[in-house]
C-alpha cells in the first residue's frame, strides 16, 4: 500500500465508534491468525542460514522437497532444510500451524484441535508435544526474593499405553491408591510468578539440586518443609532457608514467608490436568507442566508468545508484529 492511503487510514482510527474499533480488531486478528509460521522460518532461516550438523555457513540451494527449500553443506556435504535437527522437524501442513497454537491458549483438547484445523487425532497428537517439548525447556532463569518450593504427587499413569504394560489393565482410577506409584513433582516459584518445575526420579536434595542449579539467585529467601532433603539442597545452593514445620500447624513465619502460593499452584495444576485432560500419561508429564507454566506465568501466553518461542528454537530472531 501506498504511504499515503495508509496515513489516511491511520488519521481515521480515532474517528471511529466503539464498534467499529471492535470490527477492525477482529478483522486484524483473523488476518494475523492466518499467517503461515513455516513460510515464516522459512524465510528467516534464508537470511541466514546455517548448517545444523557442523554450523558452517557456507550453503548452496540443493532443490526442493515437500514445497521446502533444501541445502547442502559445502562442509560436511550433508543436506538439510529450516527444520531439519528441530522439534519441528518431519511435521506437514505448516499453514495451519498458527491455527492450533491459537487453541493452545485455551488449553484445547486433541480431538477439537484435530476438527478445527481439520488434521486427524494422530497429527493433533503429534502437533501438540512437538510444540510442548519447546515450553518444557522453557524454564525460568532465575528466582529472586521469596521463593516457594515444595513437591506434589502424581499417581504412575499409563494413559495411551495398549502395549508392554508392567502391570494388568484396569479402568483408569480403579486401582486402590496403596498399590498405586506415586510419581513426585517439585515445583518452585517466587513471588514475581516466575516458575521452575521438575518431574523427579526421587526425593533426594541431589535430585533436586541437578534442577535447581543456577537458578536460584544466593540472595532469595526459600520457604520449604522441614525435611533433611530441604536443608541439604539449602547448604549446597547457599540460599537463605525459611523452615516451615507444617505437619505441626505451622504455615507461615514472619507474617511473609509460607508455602501458599506454590500450594495454590499445585492445586490448580492437578484440577487442569484432571478436569482438562482426565490425567495423562507419566511419559508426558513434564510436557504439560511446561503448558501449565507458561498458562500461568507473568506474562499471558498468546499465539505471538508461542510463535516466539518456536522462532526462538530455530535459532532465528522472534516474529514481531509491524
Amino acid at each position: 500500500m501506498q504511504c499515503q492511503p495508509f496515513q489516511i487510514i491511520l488519521d481515521s482510527v480515532t474517528s471511529l465508534t466503539k464498534q467499529q474499533r471492535h470490527i477492525l480488531i477482529n478483522s486484524l486478528s483473523e488476518q494475523d491468525s492466518s499467517i503461515d509460521l513455516g513460510k515464516a522460518i522459512e524465510s528467516s532461516f534464508s537470511l541466514a542460514p546455517k548448517c545444523p550438523h557442523c554450523e558452517s555457513e557456507e550453503l548452496q540451494r540443493w532443490g526442493f522437497r515437500n514445497n521446502r527449500q533444501r541445502y547442502r553443506c559445502k562442509r560436511c556435504k550433508k543436506t538439510l532444510n529450516a527444520f531439519t535437527n528441530t522439534h519441528l522437524a518431519r511435521l506437514h501442513h505448516p499453514e495451519k500451524w498458527s491455527q492450533y497454537l491459537e487453541g493452545m491458549t485455551h488449553s484445547l483438547t486433541l480431538r477439537p484441535a484435530a476438527k478445527a484445523c481439520g488434521v486427524t487425532l494422530k497429527t493433533s497428537f503429534r502437533w501438540r508435544h512437538r510444540f510442548l517439548r519447546i515450553l518444557e525447556q522453557d524454564q525460568a532463569e532465575e528466582l529472586l526474593g521469596i521463593t516457594e518450593l515444595d513437591e506434589t504427587f502424581f499417581r504412575e499413569s499409563f494413559k495411551g499405553q495398549r502395549k508392554n504394560l508392567p502391570r494388568p489393565a484396569r479402568k483408569r482410577g480403579s486401582d486402590p491408591k496403596s498399590e498405586c506409584r506415586l510419581v513426585p513433582v517439585m515445583v518452585a516459584r517466587d513471588r514475581e510468578k516466575h516458575t521452575t518445575d521438575a518431574v523427579l526420579e526421587n526425593e533426594s536434595a541431589d535430585e533436586l539440586c541437578r534442577h535447581l542449579k543456577g537458578r536460584i539467585d544466593i540472595e532469595a529467601v526459600v520457604c520449604m518443609d522441614a525435611s533433611l532433603a530441604h536443608e541439604k539442597l539449602a547448604r549446597k545452593l547457599g540460599f537463605l532457608f525459611k523452615e516451615l514445620v507444617t505437619s505441626a500447624g505451622q504455615h507461615v513465619l514472619e507474617g511473609v514467608f509460607h508455602l501458599q502460593h506454590v500450594n495454590s499452584y499445585h492445586s490448580h495444576l492437578k484440577q487442569w490436568i484432571t478436569g482438562v485432560f482426565h490425567g495423562v500419561a507419566t511419559r508426558y508429564l513434564s510436557h504439560y507442566l511446561g503448558w501449565r507454566r507458561a498458562l500461568t506465568g507473568a506474562t499471558a501466553l498468546t499465539p505471538d508468545h508461542l510463535f516466539n518461542k518456536i522462532l526462538e528454537h530455530v535459532y532465528i530472531q522472534p516474529l514481531r508484529a509491524t
